[in-house]
């Protein structure tokens, strides 16, 4: 299969998850950040797919996933729904790396209600993440 065939057409390209499923880690691998930009809108029909197929691919998706929550100039709500719908499914061991910059996150002092909602998620996050199981 053609990787190009993983990323969604439009926000309604519900078979794009259905090939996803299909896929192997190189095909992921090749279009990790086109893929990754799909769950920038949770409220897109197709983010609510793909986000339960993504986590089976946590390693080929995590080098794609520092620089875009390291990019100041990436959206903070891309960042949001990176780090309360996906991280949170994969492994808590493959997400060391990120934890400083989540941390960062923490503790931001916020200028707008999508920095605060950052923020949040992050400490969230690392709340879940320090919970003993």
């Amino acid at each position: 299969m053609n990787e190009q065939k993983l990323i969604p057409k439009d926000k309604f390209d519900l078979d794009a998850a259905k090939r996803l499923s299909l896929a192997t880690p190189e095909q992921v691998s090749a279009v990790a950040t086109p893929l990754l930009e799909w769950i920038a809108d949770m409220n897109w029909p197709v983010a609510l797919e793909i986000i339960h197929v993504l986590p089976k691919f946590h390693k080929e998706l995590l080098p794609s996933i520092e620089p875009i929550l390291l990019n100041r100039e990436n959206d903070i709500i891309w960042k949001y729904w990176i780090i309360s719908q996906l991280l949170i499914q994969f492994p808590k061991e493959s997400l060391l790396t990120l934890l400083p910059i989540i941390q960062e996150y923490a503790n931001l002092i916020p200028h707008n209600e999508d920095e605060e909602d950052l923020k949040e998620v992050s400490l969230d996050f690392l709340a879940w993440y320090n919970k003993r199981e």
